[in-house]
């Protein structure tokens, strides 16, 4: 199991967050993850062997949102 942490860009309100939760949540291997607004950033629990975080980060993106790994 590993926690990974998304810097986020452009979320602007809790749909936003309710959004990029449910897209984190879908992806294969997600055992929990929690989304904030403030700051903009995803904590996502996940088994590395079946999702990475670049898939992770990519799912994001490809709705529109800039997303980073960081390092927090």
């Amino acid at each position: 199991m590993q926690t990974t942490t998304l810097e986020i860009d452009g979320m602007h309100c809790q749909g936003c967050v309710q959004i990029v939760q449910h897209l984190l949540e879908q992806q294969a291997g997600v055992k929990g993850c929690s989304v904030s607004l403030d700051p903009q950033q995803a904590r996502v629990a996940h088994d590395a062997d079946q999702v990475s975080a670049q898939t992770l980060a990519k799912a994001v993106q490809d709705a529109g949102y800039a997303a980073t790994i960081g390092s927090r």
